[in-house]
């Protein structure tokens, strides 16, 4: 019996936006495979039904959660249903290299694999061959999966337990390894300069959003345009967004989902944190690395990893919380495999209840696959059920059509699914008291000056970067979107709906629509971060700090204002969505759009230096201050979808 299709970015044509170079035919028979069984569990639409009634504000069963033994227990796999997967796996003559409580782990042949999945299994060349990347071969050898779109089956005693089978990478650096360690402990603090210090080589910049113009340069829109910012502190964006200096996250525990590992990680979260009168305690920050994960990321070149600013900023606005760093391995379908393990472990233990990543699985919906759907969704249901959210960036190539090989606006996965919290970008404006200025959706243009030096060539410029989001074509509009999301929106392109379930197309049916909640992102009113770096190449590693951007920015800043607000609520706050739209038009809450509040006409276009609206982006909810539980009141039923 046919199960849903998991498809690799690899096993998809580069001219469809996946990693394919060329499909090179039904692979020989003794070609090594390997692929994945993701096991169903007892009761999946239960999972899905408790994970719904337990987020749901006035639900009787509204933030009753379970632990992740009672989960287990309750809707993970039975021994029985596991141990039949293995049988039908080895008499099939493949063999069992891992195993957990949610899949079951092949190597074999090609052959063994076509008989046991009843269907042929292509070689890929996955990119060009060779592929490098600073100069380290990437694509050593081809690989293998079934062509997209053919029906990979299971015996039929096992349909109801087996949700896909993922076809996965061989032969690829740090992959032969397992296990993983766990760093602990307390790290040497270093000096930091102040937080507007500038060197000789650093370009002018602003304490405060607007605080140097640019008066020697040409005005544009007729007006001199203003630096932008040196990055905020902690202190101005803990101040602009109304956190109380009581809430800091205190007895909360978040999580960092990244990719890679910076290998000064914890050394540069306790330099910038003494730095910026938040230091860490004994013991509140640690790392879970994966054996393997520098081999697998090592043609990724200098400052791959992000992790080092990711944590900062989870600390910059929860100073108190436990904060973990899980590395995660690059390269396994475009690291969407590696990313789902740790959001997965996280779900075991419950080893945070905020958990926050600024990597997506795919960035374009025409690349996914009711496998990958399938196989997200379960963790986050499960996460769901412990009281555990997963918040999820958005991107930042606007609607993504200037990425997408059709030029047609698509979103990025997982923060487009109804089960986890998209967090998109805006530019936000900070005054010299740390006051809340105005905000605006994030959507950064760049024009550089004629060659006469007395004017700027074509502004506002090039598209440089803006939030990522717009309506999903595969995905309905959950409950908690209904009556809150206009028409225009959720209909946007004439999306046609799904009926309920992830990716079954019919037409007329709003859909879901995506950031659900938004914070500053913009490079002309960055965040300030540090890491240990050479200044310049050939000279000793020291530590730094600089302005970043992006909505790996963002969804850091809301992820430590939600430990913030669990603080407040003295409970998990799980699943937030649901209570996150029952808060809409509320103080809690601003409504972004290209008028800030304080102006009473768009700035789209104002400046060509500092951020700008651009017509792509979309208009964004954005918190403002950690929030209270909301009333409880009944709630909606729409069947499974949360």
């Amino acid at each position: 019996m046919a199960v849903a299709d998991y498809v690799p970015l690899w096993s998809i044509p580069t001219t469809a936006d996946g990693a394919a170079a060329s499909d090179l035919g039904v692979a020989a028979g003794q070609t090594p495979m390997a692929a994945r069984v993701y096991l169903a569990g007892r009761d999946p639409v239960g999972l899905a039904a408790y994970a719904k009634a337990v987020s749901a504000p006035g639900n009787p069963l509204y933030q009753r959660y379970l632990t992740p033994s009672q989960e287990e227990q309750r809707f993970g796999p039975a021994a029985d249903q596991t141990a039949a997967v293995r049988s039908w796996l080895t008499s099939a003559g493949l063999r069992v290299t891992a195993a957990t409580a949610h899949y079951v782990e092949v190597t074999g042949t090609v052959a063994q694999g076509t008989h046991a999945f009843g269907v042929s299994w292509h070689s890929y060349r996955v990119g060009k061959n060779p592929v490098t990347q600073y100069g380290e071969p990437v694509a050593r050898v081809p690989q293998q999966a079934p062509i997209p779109g053919a029906s990979v089956t299971v015996p039929t005693a096992l349909a109801a337990a087996v949700t896909t089978v993922v076809p996965i990478e061989t032969g690829i650096p740090g992959y032969l390894d397992s296990g993983e360690t766990t760093s602990t402990g307390d790290v040497r603090v270093g000096s930091v300069p102040p937080a507007t210090s500038q060197d000789s080589k650093t370009p002018p910049c602003s304490d405060y959003f607007g605080r140097r113009v640019a008066d020697t340069l040409p005005t544009a829109y007729g007006r001199h345009a203003p630096y932008a910012t040196c990055g905020y502190t902690p202190q101005q964006l803990r101040s602009a967004y109304g956190v109380p200096t009581n809430l800091t996250g205190a007895g909360v525990s978040a999580a960092v989902v990244a990719g890679g590992h910076t290998a000064s990680t914890a050394h540069d979260l306790a330099t910038f944190a003494a730095g910026h009168g938040e230091p860490l305690s004994p013991g509140q920050f640690s790392e879970v690395l994966p054996t393997g994960v520098e081999a697998s990321c090592e043609t990724q070149g200098p400052m791959y990893s992000e992790d080092f600013a990711d944590v900062e900023q989870v600390h910059a606005m929860a100073p108190a919380a436990r904060l973990t760093d899980f590395a995660v391995k690059c390269d396994d379908d475009g690291q969407a495999l590696p990313v789902l393990d740790a959001y997965s472990q996280i779900a075991d233990t419950r080893s945070a209840t905020v958990v926050s990543s600024a990597w997506n699985a795919r960035y374009n919906e025409a690349t996914m696959s009711s496998g990958l759907i399938a196989v997200y969704e379960q963790v986050f249901k499960r996460g769901a059920v412990e009281g555990v959210g997963y918040y999820v960036d958005s991107d930042d190539e606007g609607d993504d059509s200037s990425v997408s090989p059709t030029h047609t606006p698509t979103v990025s996965y997982p923060d487009s699914d109804p089960w986890a919290t998209g967090v998109g970008g805006t530019t936000l404006a900070i005054g010299p008291d740390g006051g809340y200025e105005w905000e605006v959706p994030w959507g950064d243009d760049m024009a550089r000056l004629d060659t006469t030096a007395t004017g700027w060539i074509s502004p506002p410029g090039a598209f440089l970067g803006g939030g990522g989001g717009g309506t999903s074509r595969l995905f309905t509009q959950p409950g908690y979107q209904h009556g809150v999301v206009p028409e225009a929106l959720s209909h946007a392109g004439g999306a046609g709906g799904a009926d309920g379930t992830s990716g079954v197309g019919s037409a007329g049916a709003p859909m879901r629509v995506v950031p659900d909640i938004a914070a500053d992102a913009s490079a002309g009113s960055g965040i300030r971060v540090g890491v240990t770096v050479p200044p310049t190449a050939g000279q000793p590693a020291a530590y730094r700090e600089f302005a970043v951007a992006g909505t790996s920015c963002s969804v850091q800043l809301i992820a430590g204002m939600q430990a913030d607000a669990e603080q407040a609520a003295g409970v998990p706050l799980g699943f937030a969505n649901p209570a996150l739209y029952a808060r809409f038009g509320s103080g809690d809450y601003h409504d972004v759009t290209a008028t800030p509040l304080g102006h009473t006409t768009p700035l789209d276009h104002a400046t060509p230096l500092s951020a700008t609206p651009h017509p792509r982006t979309r208009s964004a909810r954005q918190t403002r201050r950690p929030a209270s539980p909301p009333p409880r009141s009944s709630s909606p039923s729409d069947g499974t979808r949360p």
